[in-house]
């Protein structure tokens, strides 16, 4: 009896052997390649058997059972290879062996004593929803075969040792998939584990140098302090030269006054000496030592106003100079006014730089550990999944 050996589109067709056609024979198991995650498909589970036409006998049947004893059924099926009914080993057997068995089924057709509605499954179908259907069964047909078809044309069968099969297979792909996924999980959480750590440490460190620089920001505060301390006892002492220049100026002026007044009194002093001399010249003999007398009285008088010209000019200089003085004193007055409003700034400017660090410590803080449980719940999570991955048998 031919066998059903269709089951890849570049395999031969089947027929029937009722209509004499014959059907070659092949080996069902073809080396597949294997992929890096194995897929699994009926083709590699289900298994051909001996397929019968509408004019088969049960005596014909019960021959191809005994041709081969691996085979646990018969498939019925009609000219287009689609399946029409099922005999189960068992089924023609238990029929057969009664007392007048043979006079009763033996040269009765097939088609008479087949079930004719097995469960057909498409080769495309789930593996889950063939299981599914398999064990869903009454207890009757619990244990019968079912059919595989491509395109309604039939395939082979699958025993429920086929399908215990597959099952176990599928378990074992769910089984190697929780596997992976756990370990990817794993390595994941060890990823994350990493990170949450260096973090941490980023938070620590950020947190001493924010407090270096805290520190820092002091120290400059109260070195602002310390200047604007200074630039105030310095613009206290220079508004004191400032009084003093001015009350130098005053002097000078004052000073200046007295000069011409003593030149003033040179000058009538010359007019004087020089009366006194005219008078002693009138006087003749009789005047002659008053007008030696006159005569110095003169020459004191023009040193006196020589010296009180000097003196004066001397004054002039030296005032002018004094009122260089004061304006220069004002202006770094000015000067060191405004750089005491920068120093203010500044100072200004550091509060608010050590309340911002301030605050960033705070918040590293914080991060430091809230990064510290996060890592405690990765770690925790890590030996978890370490213990599911060893449980599963994987080191």
């Amino acid at each position: 009896m031919p066998m059903l050996l269709e089951v890849k589109p570049d395999q031969p067709h089947v027929v029937l052997h009722n209509e004499e056609l014959a059907i070659p024979e092949q080996q069902h198991h073809e080396e597949t390649v294997v992929a890096e995650e194995p897929v699994i498909h009926l083709h590699d589970y289900y298994r051909q058997v001996p397929v019968a036409g509408i004019h088969t006998t049960c005596g014909e049947a019960a021959t191809m059972m005994n041709q081969d004893q691996e085979h646990p059924c018969i498939v019925l099926c009609d000219e287009q290879m689609k399946p029409t009914g099922l005999l189960m080993r068992e089924t023609l057997y238990r029929m057969l062996n009664g007392r007048f068995a043979a006079d009763l089924f033996y040269r009765k057709p097939v088609i008479q004593v087949v079930n004719t509605s097995p469960v057909i499954a498409d080769i495309n179908i789930e593996a889950t929803t063939i299981i599914d259907i398999a064990l869903g069964r009454d207890e009757q047909h619990f244990y019968d075969c079912l059919l595989v078809t491509e395109q309604g044309r039939l395939l082979g069968v699958l025993t429920m040792r086929d399908v215990m099969s597959l099952s176990r297979r599928l378990q074992q792909a769910v089984t190697e998939e929780r596997i992976r996924t756990v370990t990817e999980s794993r390595q994941e959480i060890t990823r994350i584990n990493d990170a949450v750590t260096k973090l941490v440490h980023a938070a620590n460190q950020t947190v001493h140098e924010a407090r270096e620089i805290m520190a820092l920001s002091k120290q400059g505060e109260e070195s602002l302090k310390h200047v604007d301390a200074s630039y105030n006892r310095v613009h206290q002492h220079m508004e004191n030269q400032g009084q003093h220049a001015d009350y130098m100026l005053n002097s000078i002026r004052t000073g200046s006054g007295m000069a011409q007044s003593i030149r003033s009194l040179a000058d009538q002093s010359g007019l004087l000496a020089l009366n006194a001399s005219i008078e002693a010249a009138h006087a003749g003999e009789y005047g002659r030592g008053f007008q030696i007398v006159a005569g110095e009285i003169r020459a004191l008088a023009k040193q006196t106003r020589e010296v009180a010209g000097n003196m004066s000019s001397l004054l002039e200089n030296i005032g002018g100079l004094t009122l260089q003085t004061v304006e220069l004193v004002k202006a770094s007055g000015a000067e060191i006014d405004d750089s005491s409003v920068h120093v203010n700034a500044g100072g200004a400017t550091f509060r608010q730089l050590n309340s911002a660090v301030r605050d960033l410590s705070r918040i590293a803080e914080e991060i430091a550990m809230e990064g510290g449980k996060a890592g405690e719940v990765a770690e925790h999570i890590r030996t978890k999944l370490d213990e599911m991955v060893s449980n599963s048998g994987v080191i």
